[in-house]
């Protein structure tokens, strides 16, 4: 049977959410300010440099903090600060069973983090940069991106800030190729919704995590990156319906809105859309 690629109308969906992960900004004014207690895993990242007094678990501590520095708070402690200027936060919460979850995949028994004042971590500091991107873009890249970036941080949290190793090495391989060819179908048959990885973890019997490694190895991309290749793909065979407006096509081949397919098919082409209509 031949794929069907007809334009039919779809309802734009809503902003995917991750409901194990949440992204939010925080703006706090120079004086005392009170971090609230969390129940989730947080982690903080500073938006702007600021000087503060705060009393950690090391004491009373006075610090000029720089941008980009990463704090794993503690969880259902609140902390209070004497700030010296205007600062903003940028902070990622985890809920806690999502982290129990990624954690016994990867072969941790107990898995639990290890509160940190300050951190200079450039990998942990570009996942958190790229989650509060996708926040003020609207998660416009889709479920599949937000889980799958939301398990590389969990993943990079628990390897490196855990309290304990490992209790076993996980073995990670390619997938056989008939598992292999019902994931790329899943994605192929639900091109214009907004896939999740749990969906696709399940079709192949591993967790989330393994899935990706797995994946990965098997294509040599991402299972996001083969997602928006097919999409771009879609789209190609779509625009050469001259009477097809490029928001249909875009609406068509599972991306927000045509600025969304633009950006994409340009990155992934090199032409846009418009140009590469124009050469067919």
């Amino acid at each position: 049977m031949k794929p069907d690629h007809t334009i039919r109308a779809r309802v734009p969906a809503r902003a995917p959410t991750t409901p194990s992960l949440e992204v939010v900004e925080s703006a706090a004014p120079k004086g005392e300010w009170t971090a609230p207690a969390a129940q989730e895993i947080s982690v903080a990242m500073a938006l702007s440099d600021f000087s503060a007094r705060w009393r950690g678990s090391e004491g009373l501590q006075s610090q000029a903090v720089a941008a980009g520095t990463i704090s794993i708070c503690e969880v259902n402690q609140s902390k209070t600060f004497d700030l010296r200027n205007d600062t903003r936060f940028g902070i990622v919460l985890l809920q806690r069973n999502a982290l129990d979850r990624i954690g016994q995949e990867s072969g941790f028994i107990i898995p639990e983090l290890q509160p940190r004042e300050t951190i200079d971590d450039p990998i942990l500091r570009s996942l958190v940069e790229v989650l509060l991107h996708a926040k003020n873009d609207g998660f416009r890249n889709g479920a599949l991106f937000t889980d799958s970036v939301g398990a590389a941080f969990a993943s990079h949290l628990l390897n490196h800030y855990s309290v304990s190793l490992p209790s076993r090495q996980i073995s990670v391989g390619g997938m056989a190729p008939s598992v292999l060819r019902r994931c790329k179908d899943l994605m192929e048959a639900n091109i214009e919704e907004d896939i999740r990885l749990d969906d696709l973890a399940r079709e192949a019997g591993l967790s989330s995590s393994h899935f990706i490694r797995s994946f990965r190895e098997s294509t040599g991309q991402t299972p996001y990156q083969f997602l928006l290749q097919q999409r771009v793909k879609r789209a190609q065979i779509l625009m050469r319906d001259p009477l097809a407006s490029l928001t249909e096509v875009a609406l068509a081949s599972g991306f927000a809105d045509q600025h969304h397919l633009a950006r994409v098919f340009r990155r992934v082409t090199g032409v846009t859309p418009s140009g590469y209509r124009r050469s067919l």
